[in-house]
């Protein structure tokens, strides 16, 4: 079945070289006719998933599996098929195995933990038929108020942030997943969500090389297979053009001064930050011409035929030389040549026998264990529980657009159910409630469960109100732990870092006096 080692190069028609350039989505959970003639007549070689495409872990392999099938039937090369399965508050798989910590989690506990869930994501992705893995984000969140990264960093100092990266890519890597480094040269002090604008940084050059160059040169080192660049403007560097499209931040410095070999990949082309600007063929082709070897187009067909169309013309006007597509074609072929050696030990058997990996599993315990030391002590007395306890919280939402929230889990749900003894009030997002500082006056205990309180003045105005009124009060950040910045006085302060079924069942334990609060706070909150 090694049918893509048979084929040469040299006998790659355009199309076929064209088509390794890009990584594409499509909706639904089947590969549609429509989709398999879009492969057969642009020679589509690469694709990505998301949660529109996953129904269960039976569905995900089929898929997965027709996918290739019908990549190496029309192209003659395995595909690389990509995922964003970070952890956290960005999980695509949503399986109770495959819910792995988030990054943040993950810095807030041990340094082996990193390697430890590494290796698990390697094991479940490759048996699913995903040999490609957009994580980790390597940006250094040194702004609290950054819309779109936040929790998916490891932390706001760079040195923590790459030991963390190159330990959950080392176990990606040791079982065969490409791993991403991503968002370079570092997404983490913005205050825009290029998924909507494009953010410009005005730091100078110095500032680029000590804080957010620092984790990538670590992933390099340990020799990561690909890095995604940022749809993001750094003014000292380029004034003109954000990374995606910066030969001065792709060639200069990722490949010449940091001595790059591996592969480069674009965040979506079809992020507004490039599609509102120029048009995402237009930046597929600036992007190619740049230095990028994949360019992502994630969604939409029309986009994906034009950038095809638009990098024929771009090599027939010589704006992109054939010689610089064949460099990049080839090295896209060296590592899909290394991974697919493993997936033939893993993927290409009868289905049951590939998701035996979940039934044999503990991977839920360990991930679970990972969350629970992650639950850290802030500020002020520890929890005490005394008389009559009133606990707050909320549902889950989606607080930007890389996330996608499980609306199926709700905290008030699960204290009802596991802490009979405490009552809970479930309060919603941007509202304020007098009442409910007259109802907590009629309570021993008062915890307020916050999410993102940092964003939500009229939370974080109820939150300061019954601190105020409540003579043991206590709050436990659930999913953002910057929530501390937006709260005043003295108060006594945890925070976990992320809303998920995982962080959800820490909760209760501590609660109900099964876990202490271990974790270590991996950025700078207190003032």
């Amino acid at each position: 079945m090694n049918y893509y080692q048979l084929k040469n190069i040299n006998k790659f028609s355009l199309d076929e070289k064209l088509g390794q350039l890009l990584i594409i989505g499509f909706d639904g959970p089947v590969l549609t006719d429509e989709t398999r003639s879009l492969i057969q007549k642009y020679k589509f070689g690469n694709f990505i998933l998301f949660s529109r495409n996953i129904v269960n872990l039976e569905q995900l392999v089929r898929l997965t599996r027709d996918i290739h099938d019908e990549v190496i039937k029309s192209v003659g090369v395995m595909p690389f098929i990509a995922i964003d399965q970070e952890g956290g508050m960005v999980i695509r798989i949503k399986n109770k195995e495959t819910c792995y910590p988030g990054s943040m989690t993950l810095a807030a506990t041990d340094l082996e933990n990193g390697k430890i869930v590494g290796h698990l994501m390697g094991k479940h992705l490759m048996a699913l038929g995903i040999n490609m893995n957009m994580a980790p984000s390597l940006d250094t969140n040194n702004n609290p108020k950054n819309p779109i990264i936040g929790v998916r960093s490891f932390s706001d100092n760079p040195d923590i942030v790459g030991k963390f990266g190159v330990s959950l890519i080392k176990g990606m890597q040791d079982e065969g997943i490409i791993a991403t480094a991503k968002h370079f040269p570092g997404h983490g002090d913005v205050e825009m969500d290029s998924h909507l604008g494009l953010p410009v940084l005005p730091f100078n050059r110095q500032r680029l090389y000590d804080v957010e160059l620092k984790p990538f040169k670590m992933a390099i080192a340990n020799n990561v297979e690909n890095i995604m660049c940022a749809h993001i403007i750094f003014k000292d560097i380029d004034p003109e053009n954000p990374a995606t499209l910066s030969k001065s931040l792709l060639q200069d410095i990722l490949r010449e001064e940091l001595h790059y070999h591996g592969l480069i990949t674009s965040d979506c082309m079809e992020m507004k930050a490039i599609s509102e600007n120029i048009t995402t063929p237009v930046g597929v082709v600036k992007g190619i011409a740049a230095g990028i070897d994949l360019a992502c187009v994630c969604h939409t067909k029309e986009n994906q035929i034009n950038s095809i169309e638009k990098l024929k013309h771009a090599v027939d006007e010589q704006i992109i030389s054939i010689e610089d597509i064949n460099k990049k074609v080839e090295r896209i072929l060296q590592v899909k040549n290394k991974v697919f050696s493993v997936m033939t030990n893993l993927f290409f058997k009868n289905i049951r026998c590939t998701l035996d990996i979940f039934n044999e599993s503990s991977s839920s315990l360990i991930n679970q264990k990972i969350v629970d030391a992650s639950l850290t002590h802030v500020r002020g007395k520890k929890l005490e529980l005394k008389g009559k306890i009133l606990l707050f919280g909320c549902k889950a939402q989606a607080s930007n657009m890389a996330e996608e929230i499980n609306h199926e889990i709700n905290i008030i749900d699960l204290v009802q159910k596991n802490c009979c003894s405490i009552h809970t009030i479930e309060y919603q997002r941007n509202t304020y409630y007098d009442t409910f500082i007259t109802t907590s006056q009629t309570y021993d205990t008062v915890i307020f469960i916050s999410y993102d309180a940092f964003t939500d003045t009229l939370q974080s105005k109820l939150i300061n109100e019954l601190n105020m009124k409540c003579s043991n009060f206590y709050v436990i950040a659930i999913r953002n732990p910057y929530d501390y910045l937006s709260l005043s006085g003295n108060i006594n302060y945890y925070t976990l870092y992320e809303y998920t079924p995982s962080s959800i069942k820490s909760v209760i334990k501590f609660l109900k006096g099964e876990i202490d609060a271990t974790g270590k706070l991996p950025i700078q909150l207190l003032k």
